[in-house]
C-alpha cells in the first residue's frame, strides 16, 4: 500500500504510459505495465499505388512461347527517300542527268523522283558499277542542279501502254529481331513458431495478408520496371549463375533512335504535339499513351481543358481507370498520370521530368508458364521443413516491333 498526498506526479496520467510510448520518451516520464500500447489494428498501405502501365500492358495476353529466347519479324515501311552522295548539273530535255546515291536498294527505272524544289524526273538508267543513276527530265521541262546530300521522295511508278512486263518488281525486306524471357521470383521466409506466433498473437490482425500483398506488390514493381528499363542481355547470380534478362521498352526506343526532344515548360505543348505527329506511323484515329508524373500531366491537361474528352476503351478494366483523352491529328493520345515516375527507388534520374509516348499496339510480351504462387509444404504435410514460403514466380520478355511510333520527351527546369 502507497500513501501520498495530492497532487504526486508519480501516481498521475503524465506517468502512465505504455511500454514504447513516444510521450514518455520525448518528455521524461515514466512508462507503466498497467496499460498496453494501443495499436490500430488495421496497417494503412502508404506505397504508391499506380500501375497503369501494367494494366494497359495486360490488355493484351501474353504470347505463350516454349522457349526463354524469342524471335520477330518486322516489316517496315519498304519506301525510303534518295539522297545523293555527290553533284550534278542543272539539264533540259532531252538531256539526261547522271548522279551517284548512297544505296540503289530502294530505286528501279521507271520510277518517278521527286527533287528537292519539287520537279519530277523518271529514273531511266541504274548503273550498279558506280552506283549512279539516270534520270530523265519531262518532256519539254528541267531538272535542277543536284547538291551533296539532296534529298529525292520516290513519287511512284511509270508506265507507257502496250509494253512487255511490269515497270517494277517488288520484294517486301524484313527484320529479324530477337528477345530474352527473364525469370523473376520473390518469397516471405516464416519459421514454424514465428509463422504461428504471428497467426495467433500478432497485434495487428491484417498484418499477414498485408505482408503478402505488399510482396506481390514490390513482383509487380519488379515487373514494371522491367518493361520501362530492362536490358536484353546475360547477368551472374550471386549463387554464380548466368540468367537472362529482358529488354524495357525506353531502352528499345532509345537504342531505335524514337523521337525525342528536350524542352521547357514554357514550349512543352508544342514539343507534345511535335512528337505525337512525328511518331504517327499507327493508323488514323489509333489510341496510343502518354505517361508523365501527376505534376506535368496536370500542366499538359491545362492547355487542353477544353479538348479533354473521357477514354472509353472496349476493354471495362482499361476503363476503371478513368483516364482522359487528347486529340491531336489522327491520333489519340491519352494522358496517364504516373507517379512511380518520380521514385528514385525504381526510376533513374530523368525520368520525373519525361513524357513517354507508348504505341502499346506494337508491344507484345512473352512468357512460358505463366505466373504461379503458392505455399512451400512443411512438417504438417510430410516433409522434414519446420518453415514455410510463401511465393510468387513469373516470365517476361518484352518486344517492341516499331519503335518509331513511340516518342519522348525531357522537360527542364
Amino acid at each position: 500500500m502507497a500513501l501520498f498526498n495530492l497532487p504526486n506526479d508519480a501516481f498521475s496520467n503524465v506517468n502512465l504510459n505504455s511500454i514504447g510510448s513516444d510521450y514518455a520518451q520525448q518528455f521524461g516520464h515514466d512508462i507503466s505495465l498497467l496499460v498496453a500500447k494501443q495499436t490500430r489494428a488495421a496497417i494503412f498501405d502508404s506505397s504508391p499505388q499506380q500501375f497503369y502501365d501494367l494494366a494497359l500492358m495486360n490488355a493484351k495476353s501474353p504470347k505463350s512461347w516454349n522457349s526463354d529466347e524469342f524471335f520477330y519479324k518486322e516489316m517496315g515501311y519498304q519506301r525510303q527517300p534518295l539522297t545523293a552522295s555527290n553533284t550534278a548539273v542543272a539539264v533540259t530535255w532531252p538531256t539526261t542527268q547522271t548522279f551517284p546515291i548512297q544505296s540503289l536498294t530502294n530505286i528501279a527505272t521507271d520510277t518517278i523522283i521527286a527533287y528537292p524544289n519539287g520537279s519530277l524526273g523518271n529514273v531511266t538508267a541504274i548503273n550498279t558499277a558506280t552506283s549512279e543513276i539516270t534520270v530523265t527530265p519531262m518532256t519539254n521541262s528541267t531538272l535542277p542542279a543536284v547538291a551533296l546530300g539532296d534529298i529525292f521522295a520516290n513519287i511512284s511508278s511509270v508506265e507507257a501502254d502496250g509494253v512487255d512486263g511490269f515497270a517494277q518488281y517488288f520484294r517486301a525486306d524484313t527484320i529479324e529481331r530477337n528477345g530474352y524471357i527473364q525469370l523473376f521470383s520473390k518469397a516471405i521466409h516464416y519459421g514454424a513458431v514465428e509463422l504461428y506466433k504471428l497467426q495467433k498473437g500478432a497485434v495487428n490482425a491484417d498484418f499477414l495478408s498485408m505482408e503478402s500483398q505488399n510482396m506481390m506488390r514490390q513482383h509487380k514493381i519488379d515487373l514494371s520496371n522491367a518493361f520501362w528499363m530492362g536490358r536484353k542481355g546475360e547477368i551472374t547470380t550471386a549463387a554464380g549463375d548466368r540468367a537472362k534478362m529482358t529488354d524495357g521498352v525506353f531502352t528499345m526506343m532509345q537504342n531505335a533512335g524514337s523521337p525525342n526532344a528536350t524542352t521547357t515548360s514554357a514550349t512543352l505543348v508544342d514539343a507534345f504535339e511535335d512528337m505525337v505527329l512525328s511518331s504517327e506511323y499507327g493508323n488514323y484515329g489509333e489510341v496510343r499513351f502518354a505517361y508523365m508524373t501527376p505534376r506535368i500531366a496536370n500542366e499538359l491537361r491545362k492547355a487542353y481543358t477544353d479538348q479533354l474528352i473521357r477514354y472509353t476503351p472496349e476493354n471495362q478494366s482499361i476503363a476503371k481507370l478513368h483516364l482522359n483523352e487528347i486529340q491531336l491529328g489522327s491520333s489519340r493520345i491519352v494522358i496517364v498520370p504516373f507517379q512511380r515516375f518520380q521514385s528514385q527507388a525504381d526510376f533513374y534520374p530523368g525520368f520525373e521530368n519525361r513524357i513517354v509516348i507508348l504505341d502499346h499496339n506494337t508491344i507484345d510480351t512473352y512468357e512460358m508458364w505463366g505466373a504461379m504462387s503458392g505455399t512451400t509444404p512443411d512438417r504438417s504435410q510430410g516433409f522434414a521443413k519446420s518453415y514455410k514460403d510463401m511465393w510468387v514466380a513469373c516470365q517476361m520478355g518484352v518486344a517492341m516491333n516499331n519503335p518509331m511510333s513511340s516518342a519522348y520527351i525531357d522537360l527542364t527546369f
